[in-house]
């Protein structure tokens, strides 16, 4: 509730800004910062998965749980590109850009949080185990967790490798599509409206295979039985297998034939990554059980801090990342038009270094997760025990 109302809030007088304080930025520059501050600590909070542990310990149905927000999310994704148009029509009759997009900003907040508020209310936590109202949550209680819970730190430790695989997938597949498909290595043309065609099929590599992934999840978790560590486990072997595919297709020369053999095992690197989003949560849920069971507490949200924390901070260094690897390559572009001002006689050398960049340092990266996860020490007989353990301790009032 706290993170719809912050996210809610911040993002609302991000754009609510008065009139009376644009003159200065000093005082702009607080405003901004504060509110910003407010709409990601609020987004922050949000774990949706500290519910959906709560309602339900089947896999099966907290899948199913996990699906319909995902897709959703991803449909806001796509109407967001349409919010600057919607602003550009609200402004023909404000007057102002700056209010028409006040004005869109405050009926999205306003509407999305009401939607979010029913539908808090409307959640039926059912295994919620007793507590000790005295035992609060301690600081000490997350150290601990990173002491005894094997299971959340070879977690962490995996998403250190494989949180990272999108953003190496993405660090330069427009550049290798331009100068691999579109460009006249000889006199460094191209071919602008090749370039324009390839580059939209890679900005739909970066959505379509995620929406397909995410809608054939469950189905797939079902052909695994409900083990979705074995299924996770699989996603990755599938993610490293098509970046190691392309990565030697570009050593036999293949690669660089046609476009085909470059989207190909792009696309079924994004397409496993969207289906293991479900196994991934699933397994996120079960560290929460996990830490029930073996402690009779219920940490759900300690142990979800240091994967909360691990996303932002990947989220944070992903574009620095992604601009060292290309310095440290050797792409050098212009600034204002983004084409490459090195020797073109490099950039067959480039282009092999780019394909390392989104074929072989992701398949590494799958390998490496796959080699930690592998110790997880949770089996399905084990995980027969943490449910047991949840049904008997469950608080009597949702029992009842």
């Amino acid at each position: 509730m706290l993170s719809i109302i912050m996210t809610a809030i911040g993002v609302i007088f991000l754009y609510l800004m008065p009139n009376g304080i644009t003159g200065s930025a000093a005082v702009v520059t607080v405003w901004v910062i504060f509110f910003y501050l407010v709409y990601d600590i609020g987004a922050s909070f949000y774990n949706p998965n500290l519910l959906f542990r709560a309602m339900t310990t089947d896999t099966g149905e907290r899948s199913k749980l996990l699906i319909g927000p995902r897709v959703w999310v991803m449909i806001i994704g796509m109407m967001g590109s349409g919010m600057a148009a919607i602003a550009v029509t609200i402004q023909a009759a404000t007057g102002s850009y700056k209010t028409a997009y006040m004005i869109l900003a405050l009926v999205a907040m306003v509407v999305s949080s009401i939607i979010s508020v029913v539908g808090w209310f409307m959640v039926k936590e059912k295994h919620v185990v007793e507590q000790d109202p005295e035992d609060k949550v301690k600081l000490t209680d997350f150290f601990e967790l990173m002491k005894t819970n094997q299971p959340m730190m070879l977690n962490f430790f995996k998403c250190i490798a494989t949180g990272f695989i999108w953003t190496f997938l993405f660090a330069a597949p427009v550049y290798y599509v331009k100068y691999g498909y579109c460009a006249d290595l000889t006199t460094g043309a191209v071919d602008m409206t090749k370039f324009g065609s390839l580059s939209m099929v890679v900005s739909l590599m970066m959505l379509f295979p995620l929406l397909l992934g995410t809608i054939v999840a469950n189905p797939m978790l079902k052909g695994f039985k409900g083990d979705f560590l074995k299924m996770h486990i699989f996603d990755l072997a599938m993610q490293g297998g098509a970046g190691l595919l392309m990565f030697i297709l570009q050593i036999l020369g293949l690669l660089r034939t046609s476009p085909v053999f470059f989207f190909i095992p792009m696309f079924l690197m994004a397409f496993f990554v969207g289906i293991d989003f479900v196994p991934g949560s699933n397994l996120s849920m079960e560290i929460m059980d996990y830490t029930i069971y073996k402690t009779g507490k219920d940490r759900s949200a300690l142990t979800g801090v240091l994967e909360k924390f691990l996303e932002k901070a990947q989220s944070a260094v992903s574009s620095a990342i992604v601009g060292g690897v290309l310095i440290a390559i050797g792409y050098q572009v212009d600034s204002v038009t983004g084409n490459y001002v090195g020797d073109i006689a490099r950039m067959p050398t480039m282009l092999n270094w780019m394909i390392v960049i989104m074929g072989l340092v992701p398949a590494i990266l799958a390998f490496v997760g796959i080699m930690v996860i592998g110790k997880y020490p949770i089996d399905q007989t084990e995980r027969g025990k943490i449910r047991a353990y949840i049904a008997e301790h469950q608080t009597k009032k949702e029992i009842d």
